[in-house]
């Protein structure tokens, strides 16, 4: 395998002469020769899945491990062009092999920490280096880059002086400085030793600092400031930054060097500006029709807290990676099936977030073992290709039968078909006739809400423990009001950590949310008031999740419980889920935007966030006045008489009048 990682090698320095492209392919490349060490022709799809397990299983992101596939994919496509051989398939199937990525949010540094960062720099060489990726968005390498002469001035005042950047893929770009930093680059020449390099930045042994010297420099500073961040963060955040001033998107994608007006989009995203405005717009509305709980409004410390964000970070990998014992889900199943699921959820488990892992793997194993069970009893199934679509036909008529909804037998026909999937790419017979099955058709039934009454009731219940000042009682209105002004999932509230809310900017960030895509969500000021009550009294724990119980991170089953007592007390059924209807329903008829709505909510396609719209009448009914009243205007002005039923017609739809209608008799030219 080495000559031809040698031969592919020399081909890339053809292609991409001083770029760092080449570093990356072969590094890629030697990380699968240290797993998969044989004869090139021999390496199978089995060697890759081998090889993404393996990258998985050390908890690298779906991006990563994507990348080097494409390294992968190339290199092989390389050979069997070199060698003019058109039957020699590349192992790499995208279809079978590609990880699912999310939809991930620039990781920006919060305002506070950068001027907390800032205060600690006092080096002029330092200082400058950092201050260029915070406030003009410079890349690491183009920092690194960076000559004597790029220094473009118009002035001696420094005003228009502009500087040129060296970018990726060899691309140069021009980019204006503030005085500031005009100011931070004489100040730094005129310390700067006489040396024989052009290099702006040079170290004390008078050579041109190299990227990993900045990014060293960059983790003492941050250590000595107490934060902990990257170069590139320090770049999103000033992409956020801009984006937050309302910069136009071509121009701040110029800005950035980026050759895809799509990358700066992301930007835009993480700003989550027009969010901001609609959700602040309609919470203030909401409260100025209701006269609810208020305090005093505080924003807390980084100190306030009890805790860094940084303490036992090991303790909470461990808790996260915990799994779920297998063995209670082999009970009367055969071995041979037992071994093919074993492989199955191990395989799941590296692409489900750590934190969903015990969850995902219950539910899974739950299913397979529901459906597996009454195949082997009942149709005596004992292997995999000996399995027919009538006996899987079988086994849904008779759940059927025994009143299983159908949304529930299209998840267990969903859970075996990727089951299924799974061990035919690894080589089993599968019949194809299992794959042809239909869905059952299922309703449409709206989510469930709670009406302003019931909603009212159960806050102020909650509220009710304010007065004790207890540790519980403000964990609770924290989670409550998370999920009430929020709209968060379960799963996003459990895990938050400290470092995801923004109090200068008042928002938070959910990583890796449904379908793993990151969002902005907005904090309204009773959100703000009762997460900073909490982290008061929130003391030290053994992670840094915001939200913990007995120093570790709050489990779901902990918030579903206590909700469901304090619904009870109030006759409230309620989940947090219903609590996340209750939101979209109320923002929806306080006039918030369906758009905005969908981004808030982070669903991926706009039905989603119309049957959450649907769930309330309110809007409907003003929507239908507003219709009528036109409608009867225009009669008007055309001299048109209104049928005298019409109006009451429309009562009726809405408020139910008890008045009789006439009888058919009663009605002359009835047809």
């Amino acid at each position: 395998m080495d000559g031809g990682i040698r031969e592919f090698e020399r081909y890339l320095e053809r292609r991409y002469p001083g770029r760092s492209t080449v570093k990356h392919y072969i590094n890629d490349l030697e990380l699968f020769r240290r797993i998969v060490d044989r004869p090139l022709r021999e390496v199978t799809r089995l060697d890759i899945d081998r090889f993404v397990e393996e990258q998985l299983g050390r908890r690298l992101s779906a991006t990563t491990v994507n990348r080097r596939l494409a390294s992968l994919h190339h290199f092989f496509e390389f050979l069997a062009t070199e060698a003019e051989d058109d039957i020699w398939a590349n192992p790499v199937v995208w279809r079978r092999h590609r990880v699912k990525e999310g939809k991930l949010l620039p990781r920006d540094v919060s305002d506070i920490e950068v001027e907390q960062f800032f205060a600690h720099v006092d080096h002029p060489r330092d200082r400058l280096m950092f201050s260029l990726m915070c406030q003009v968005g410079l890349r690491v390498g183009e920092v690194a880059a960076l000559q004597v002469a790029d220094l473009i001035r118009t002035d001696k005042a420094g005003a228009g002086t502009r500087l040129r950047v060296r970018g990726k893929g060899q691309k140069e770009r021009v980019v204006p400085l503030t005085a500031e930093l005009v100011q931070l680059w004489e100040e730094w020449l005129v310390q700067r030793p006489q040396v024989a390099t052009d290099a702006v930045f040079v170290t004390r042994r008078k050579k041109g600092i190299s990227v990993r010297g900045i990014q060293d420099r960059l983790k003492h500073h941050c250590q000595q400031a107490g934060v902990q961040f990257t170069c590139h963060q320090l770049r999103h955040t000033f992409g956020r930054r801009m984006a937050e001033g309302e910069m136009p998107l071509p121009s701040l994608s110029k800005l950035l060097g980026h050759a895809q007006i799509t990358t700066t989009q992301i930007y835009i995203s993480g700003a989550a500006l027009k969010v901001r405005a609609d959700y602040q717009a309609t919470m203030n509305r909401l409260q100025a029709q209701e006269s609810g709980f208020s305090l005093p409004l505080a924003i807390p410390s980084q100190t306030e807290s009890g805790n860094d964000g940084k303490e036992n970070e090991s303790a909470t990998q461990k808790q996260e990676e915990e799994l779920v014992d297998l063995r209670r889900f082999w009970v009367d199943l055969p071995g041979w099936l037992t071994k093919l699921l074993e492989e199955y959820i191990i395989y799941q488990q590296h692409r489900w977030k750590p934190s969903q892992v015990r969850h995902h793997t219950r539910t899974r194993l739950q299913t397979l073992r529901q459906v597996w069970g009454w195949l082997v009893a009942e149709r005596e199934v004992n292997d995999i290709a000996t399995l027919k679509r009538q006996d899987v036909q079988t086994y849904i008529n008779v759940r059927l039968e025994a009143g299983l909804a159908a949304s529930t037998l299209n998840r267990e026909l969903r859970d075996l078909w990727a089951f299924l999937s799974f061990v035919e790419d690894r080589g089993q017979a599968v019949s194809p006739g299992i794959f042809r099955i239909a869905r059952l058709k299922e309703g449409k039934p709206l989510p469930r809400y709670l009406d302003d009454g019931a909603y009212q009731r159960l806050e102020k219940r909650l509220l009710a423990e304010v007065e004790n000042g207890s540790r519980d009682a403000s964990l609770d209105l924290a989670w409550f009001y998370l999920l009430a002004h929020g709209g968060l999932r379960l799963g996003e509230l459990c895990d938050l950590r400290l470092g995801d809310v923004d109090w200068q900017g008042r928002r938070l960030v959910v990583r890796e949310g449904k379908g793993k895509r990151d969002r902005v969500v907005p904090l309204s000021t009773t959100v703000c008031q009762m997460v900073n009550n909490y982290l008061a009294v929130r003391g030290p724990a053994q992670t840094d999740h915001l939200l913990i119980f007995r120093q570790k991170q709050m489990r779901p089953e902990l918030v579903q419980t206590r909700l469901r007592r304090y619904g009870a007390a109030v006759g409230v059924e309620v989940s947090p889920h219903r609590l996340r209807h209750t939101l979209a329903t109320r923002l929806v008829n306080a006039g918030m935007g369906i758009i905005s709505l969908q981004r808030l909510l982070g669903h991926e396609k706009l039905d989603t966030t119309m049957i959450y719209a649907q769930v309330y009448d309110r809007t409907m009914e003003q929507d239908f006045r507003r219709a009528i009243a036109g409608f009867e205007n225009n009669r008007e002005q055309l001299s048109i008489p209104l049928l005298p039923r019409t109006r009451s017609l429309a009562e009726d739809l809405f408020f139910h009048t008890r008045e009789s209608v006439p009888a058919p008799t009663q009605v002359s030219n009835c047809v």
